[in-house]
């Protein structure tokens, strides 16, 4: 079955150029605007998927997370991104979750019919992360949001479907397990298109050619090797990779 794929703009956030790369191993001290994005996954006579649902509350990033400056305007709100392809929220049946920082998690109560697939691994690192209070950015959170954790375990919990390591979730569409990448649950969503298979990588890579391409890993991740093996392992099984944060996504992303 070929999908067609397009990117949803569910806000912007200003950050350092610094996420590119690992270790912070850059002289580019610069900041940037990126999108923040999800994906609506369209086949032949069957129901959308969304592929990630962008934050609950740009001043939440800020005020839990002590980022810098985050915007969604109404324009860029899920209904109305979902409209521009006439789709509404209730039409989704299958919400599909990379990882659960608050840019990518904080919108699941918007499809009030969507199972809601995620990782195990990665449900339990976001109930329970360890990072160390001090921190002045993300603090002892790690950018997980405790409000979509919350919504994730209790109002919404009969709707999410955990599921553990590859599964193939629909024909087409197949959830990759990538532990200890970005995240320790982290899923990259194969999908397969009429020119072949695209690659939702969620934070995985941020920049195709730096973090594909050259194998430089961004800058945010739990164990470097497993981390350098996913971007290569992308890299052999996609011909398109299409990460969150990325301005590029918001043209190449448009697939079928």
């Amino acid at each position: 079955m070929n999908w067609r794929i397009r990117p949803l703009l569910l806000g912007e956030a200003e950050v350092p150029n610094v996420l590119d790369v690992f270790w912070s191993l850059s002289t580019d001290r610069g900041r940037s605007s990126v999108p923040i994005l999800g994906f609506l996954l369209i086949s032949p006579g069957g129901e959308p998927v969304v592929v990630d649902c962008g934050m609950r509350d740009p001043k939440r990033a800020v005020d839990v997370h002590r980022l810098g400056p985050h915007a969604c305007s109404p324009e860029q709100s899920l209904h109305a991104q979902l409209a521009l392809h006439g789709v509404k929220p209730a039409d989704v049946k299958t919400l599909i979750l990379t990882h659960l920082h608050y840019d990518h998690a904080g919108q699941c109560a918007q499809l009030p019919s969507a199972r809601i697939v995620v990782q195990r691994t990665e449900l339990m690192a976001a109930a329970a992360p360890m990072g160390p209070s001090a921190l002045s950015i993300g603090g002892k959170s790690l950018f997980y949001d405790r409000a979509d954790v919350a919504e994730l375990v209790d109002p919404l919990w009969d709707r999410v479907d955990l599921i553990e390591g590859d599964v193939t979730l629909l024909p087409g569409l197949d959830c990759v397990l990538y532990a200890d990448s970005h995240t320790p649950g982290h899923q990259c969503i194969y999908v397969q298109t009429a020119s072949g298979t695209a690659a939702i990588v969620g934070d995985i890579a941020r920049k195709v050619d730096l973090n594909i391409g050259q194998a430089i890993p961004p800058g945010i991740y739990y164990d470097l090797e497993k981390m350098r093996r996913a971007l290569a392992d992308i890299g052999r099984r996609a011909g398109v990779v299409l990460p969150t944060h990325d301005w590029d996504t918001m043209e190449r992303g448009k697939i079928g």
